[in-house]
């Protein structure tokens, strides 16, 4: 099923021309195909795991847990890869790890899940892809959730399509500079040429 996140990346991203591609007539139609794809099947017959999420940390990591009510007991069935909570960087990989994806928008995104323990206001929060005056005003430090939420793959596709004005940095690289003042997890925007990070950091100055 779409979160928010997910379906206002999509729409970005070009949604109604991948409509055409799939050969789907409409927008709802549409969805249904890219739920149907994530929908669990027994015998033919769609099953909706019941599942809760908790965030747990220690001194050094960060990380979430999935139970999941198998004979009506809550059984832990994975968590996700660990990541620092002072550099962002992720723990060493281990087979089986859950993809944080996975986890629910309101959980993953709450007050210092991303290593910021700044609250930000609600009305700041809720504009999944477009860009704020508020963040703007102070220069992106830090941009959206949902921006910081966004890995290499997803911000390649999506970073051509956004028209901004450039933003300088003196005195350190760019991917220093975005994952020290700008709070972007590594990981995530492992993998962007010097380009691509040039344009990040001129969409986070620029309010997104």
């Amino acid at each position: 099923m779409m979160n928010r996140r997910q379906f206002a990346f999509w729409v970005s991203a070009g949604l109604f021309s991948l409509s055409e591609r799939l050969g789907a007539e409409t927008l709802d139609t549409l969805a249904a195909v890219v739920m149907q794809c994530s929908e669990k099947k027994v015998d033919g017959q769609p099953v909706v795991d019941e599942e809760r999420w908790s965030y747990h940390e220690d001194r050094t990591w960060r990380w979430f847990e999935r139970e999941t009510k198998i004979d009506e007991r809550w059984e832990l069935t994975g968590r996700t890869r660990p990541v620092h909570r002072m550099s962002g960087e992720l723990a060493p990989e281990v087979e089986g790890y859950l993809p944080e994806s996975l986890v629910p928008d309101e959980l993953r995104f709450g007050p210092g899940r991303d290593g910021s323990d700044e609250l930000l206001d609600d009305a700041d929060e809720d504009d999944y892809g477009e860009a704020s005056a508020v963040r703007r005003a102070r220069d992106g430090r830090p941009p959206s959730r949902w921006l910081r939420s966004l890995y290499a793959e997803e911000l390649r596709l999506w970073l051509p399509e956004v028209e901004v004005p450039p933003a300088g940095v003196s005195g350190m690289t760019v991917w220093t500079h975005l994952t020290r003042d700008h709070r972007f997890i590594a990981e995530r925007i492992r993998g962007l040429n010097d380009q691509e990070l040039a344009k990040l950091h001129a969409v986070a100055h620029y309010g997104y």
